[in-house]
């Protein structure tokens, strides 16, 4: 079960680390950081469990990123909130996650950008889940 007394602050070596287990995570200065290193702003094959997920941030996930039993967010009575279609072939400025692994997390203040196929196919998932949560 999730306990939002149990997290830590975001480590020193984040950019690094392909697990982050209890840790509240500001998902933007996460990207801040791999800018600063002179890496993309992008994650692949990170896993996290039982974190907070903070924005504000659009994250970008890809088909093979997971979301299992995590609260996406407050959807404010629809879950077509939580998320933003792309107008173009190409999203710019959101976080890109590629295999990414989130489980037992809670988002906060953070959106959900794809395309038509992706939103409607992840609206989809969702559907049936109550409060946001996958």
């Amino acid at each position: 079960m999730f306990d939002p007394n149990a997290l830590t602050p975001m480590p020193a070596d984040a950019i690094d680390r392909t697990e982050f287990r209890n840790v509240a995570v500001p998902i933007a200065r996460l990207a801040d950081l791999l800018l600063d290193a002179g890496r993309k702003p992008e994650l692949n094959g990170v896993r996290f469990i039982d974190c907070a997920i903070r924005g504000p941030a659009v994250i970008l996930p890809s088909v093979d990123t997971q979301f299992r039993d995590s609260n996406l967010g407050q959807v404010h009575g629809e879950i077509r909130n939580l998320f933003l279609r792309a107008a173009g072939p190409m999203v710019t400025g959101a976080i890109a996650l590629h295999g990414c692994v989130f489980e037992n997390c809670v988002f906060l203040g953070v959106g959900i950008a794809g395309d038509d196929a992706f939103v409607d196919g992840f609206v989809a998932q969702l559907s049936g889940a109550k409060g946001g949560a996958a």
